[in-house]
């Protein structure tokens, strides 16, 4: 069994021990399925005692929400990466190329995105700062579309708005999302025909 939280992050060693304990669900989850998720499996993935991860996590459902979380804010640190470029066409393009992209670099934490719908997990979740947490999660993507489609359309309009999520959300996660779901990498040869397919709704005028 590999212990993976054997070497602390002495800048922050609470987050390096949350982060191994997510690994280790994350290897499970990819391994075995979600069905097969426990606290108690979790701690004997990782070589810890049952009761810490219940310090960390209180609850499976928590566990579970927190690595969809992770896999999110993995997902739009790549994205606010791209679409941070002065051209907003090319970082319209370049925003939803990230998803493809991302989709391809990790594709567990992309599986693990379309497996939840964010509403469903606000509705699930307690109040409390997990809640908190997750009514905000979406706030710095959010803003960077309200960018775009002030930039592309001069007003961020619903209609404009709802441009630039087909481009840079909709039309990547339609290509790729069928793949995730049967348990196979998107492949490769689609990223040509999603870019252009980007480049011809980008072109279309609200």
């Amino acid at each position: 069994m590999v212990s993976a939280v054997s070497e602390p992050d002495a800048r922050n060693p609470r987050r390096s021990t949350r982060d191994a304990l997510l690994d280790a669900t994350m290897r499970i989850v990819g391994e075995r399925g979600l069905s097969a998720l426990t606290t108690r499996i979790v701690a004997e993935e990782a070589g810890v005692t049952h009761g810490l991860v219940r310090h960390y996590f209180g609850s499976r459902d928590e566990l579970v929400t927190r690595l969809w979380m992770r896999a999110v804010r993995r997902s739009q640190a790549a994205f606010l990466d791209a679409v941070d470029v002065d051209d907003p066409a090319l970082a319209a393009v370049s925003g939803g190329m990230s998803i493809f992209d991302f989709c391809r670099a990790q594709p567990r934490d992309a599986r693990l995105l379309v497996s939840f719908r964010y509403e469903d997990l606000v509705r699930a979740a307690p109040q409390g700062p997990l809640a908190d947490e997750l009514r905000e999660l979406n706030r710095p993507v959010e803003a960077a579309v309200a960018g775009l489609a002030r930039a592309l359309h001069g007003r961020a309009t619903p209609a404009a708005v709802g441009h630039v999520l087909l481009v840079v959300f909709d039309l990547p996660y339609g290509a790729v999302r069928r793949h995730l779901i049967a348990g196979v990498d998107p492949p490769q040869r689609l990223r040509a025909d999603l870019e252009r397919a980007l480049r011809g709704a980008l072109a279309i005028v609200e």
